[in-house]
């Protein structure tokens, strides 16, 4: 019980520091800066760097007529201390909703644009529907990764015992 009002501290912590960042970095950053994200398109060659990194997955689908979809990967996941923090974070994976059919039926994906964050074993950490401007993106991903460093350390934990 301690840990988990530990863990909660901390991540508050970590989420306001951060959030705190992000904002700075959205009036600080020049437009023509050119940092992406580095999208797989493949699953399969995705879950293998998961594995290999010990890094979760982040998952989003969209669709090529979809106009949030568009607004979202344009506006919020291009934003460049945004799209630094999911390369070194995350195993990124781009899906389309018309074409990945079998992983969208997989996932339950109904509503676009749909991130789905896992682990590299297929554990759901969040799952949201919508647009959301770069800080609140980010704050979702930071509270995520800190289920995942959790569920990390928890395995360890079962395995020296």
């Amino acid at each position: 019980m301690v840990e988990s009002k530990k863990w909660g501290v901390v991540g508050a912590v970590v989420l306001t520091v951060c959030g705190v960042w992000i904002h700075a970095a959205e009036r600080s950053q020049p437009a023509e800066e050119s940092v992406g994200v580095e999208w797989q398109s493949n699953l399969k060659a995705a879950h293998r760097l998961a594995v290999r990194d010990n890094k979760p997955l982040l998952i989003v689908f969209g669709a090529e007529w979809c106009h949030f979809c568009k607004k979202l990967e344009e506006e919020t996941l291009a934003h460049p201390a945004l799209a630094r923090y999911i390369n070194d974070t995350y195993v990124p994976v781009h899906l389309d909703f018309d074409k990945d059919d079998r992983v969208r039926d997989i996932l339950q994906v109904e509503r676009l644009p749909c991130t789905i964050l896992l682990t590299k074993d297929a554990e759901i950490l969040d799952r949201f529907e919508g647009y959301m401007p770069p800080a609140d993106i980010y704050k979702k991903l930071a509270a995520a990764k800190q289920v995942h460093l959790q569920l990390v350390e928890a395995a360890g934990t079962a395995t020296i015992q």
